[in-house]
């Protein structure tokens, strides 16, 4: 082979080496010889087999014998080195054939993948953490490029769709997805649409109907990403599930309410007379009042209340200016007559 040749073969990262019909190596840059621990002398006429060794030959023969056939070889394989540490490459077999047609050998093309691969896993372990965080907290994101009107989800959206990924449309449609709500589906689109308009973040709830008939509540943000033109790029957003969150709320104000009308009937007549003053006094004042309408002095009133006498005097005054009267005898009055309206 030509010094040049040779030359530009050995600076090349990548594995290159020729193999003729016999399995025989006919030369091998710098790169090969290296892997494998070997020197030049030790390369040139060695048999593939005994370079590979007798289990990774084997892997390796279906390619070999596909070569030899005139057929064009792609595959990935690990690869022990000498040192025993493992490297994963990307091998290509490249038949050569003579003026008749016949196949001579093959070009063996071998690219070190390891860095890669290790990109790779990371990757698919770093997806495997989010969608495994996005399942716990109920979250799931999107993103809609706008240049092309595709869409694009998370697999934890997809969970909170109750849909498998076949059955996600990538297609952007006015009202989103076809799993929306039918009546919150211009709501969607409105928000959607401020938001790509006027870059306006969005922030809004909408229901989803899953395909097992289940309605679940969403609470979905995004933000806008535009060019250095300001021309809208895509719209990115997360969604959380927050059914149960809404029910469980709805429920606390429900007892709330139960808790507060229980209480009021308890109270019986007295409560009814206060009903209207509420909007003027707070309800420690309103409490005060009624106890000052039954005839207790500021002292017992403090005493039943647990409070200082000052503190009592000092909410008597807010009483009566709050009511717009001028002394006790009036605010009482006032009181009372809540019980016999006019």
């Amino acid at each position: 082979m030509p010094v040049e040749i040779q030359t530009l073969l050995n600076a090349l990262p990548a594995m290159v080496g020729y193999w003729d019909s016999e399995l025989l190596n006919r030369m091998a840059n710098d790169a090969y010889i290296e892997f494998f621990g070997r020197s030049p002398e030790e390369m040139r006429g060695q048999h593939i087999r005994d370079l590979l060794g007798p289990e990774l030959y084997a892997k390796n023969l279906p390619y070999i014998e596909g070569a030899l056939r005139g057929e064009k070889q792609l595959f990935d394989r690990e690869i022990p080195t000498p040192s025993g540490e493992t490297r994963y490459t990307q091998a290509s077999y490249i038949p050569d054939r003579g003026d008749d047609g016949e196949v001579r050998g093959f070009f063996v093309l071998v690219t070190d993948i390891t860095e890669r691969r290790r990109i790779e896993d990371e990757m698919k372990h770093s997806r495997a953490r989010l969608a495994e965080a996005e399942r716990i907290a109920r979250i799931g994101s999107w993103e809609w490029n706008l240049t092309t009107g595709q869409m694009a989800c998370s697999e934890g959206l997809l969970e909170i769709y109750g849909i498998g990924a076949e059955d996600f449309d990538a297609s952007y449609k006015p009202g989103g997805s076809r799993y929306v709500h039918p009546d919150d589906r211009a709501l969607v689109e409105a928000e959607m649409n401020e938001a790509v308009a006027a870059g306006t973040p969005v922030d809004f709830e909408y229901r989803v109907i899953r395909p097992d008939g289940h309605i679940r509540r969403l609470h979905s943000r995004a933000e806008l990403t535009v060019d250095s033109d300001g021309r809208p790029l895509r719209l990115t957003g997360t969604v959380q599930d927050v059914t149960e969150l809404r029910a469980a709320a709805e429920a606390l104000h429900q007892t709330a309410s139960d808790l507060g009308r229980r209480a009021a009937a308890l109270q019986g007549p007295r409560a009814s007379r206060a009903a209207d003053l509420t909007t003027l006094l707070t309800p420690r004042q309103v409490e005060i009042l009624a106890l000052v309408a039954d005839g207790l002095s500021n002292a017992q009133i403090a005493s039943r209340l647990y409070l200082s006498e000052s503190t009592v005097k000092w909410h008597v005054r807010k009483i009566l200016r709050g009511l717009g009267v001028a002394n006790r005898a009036q605010a009482v009055s006032r009181y009372l007559s809540q019980e016999h309206p006019a």
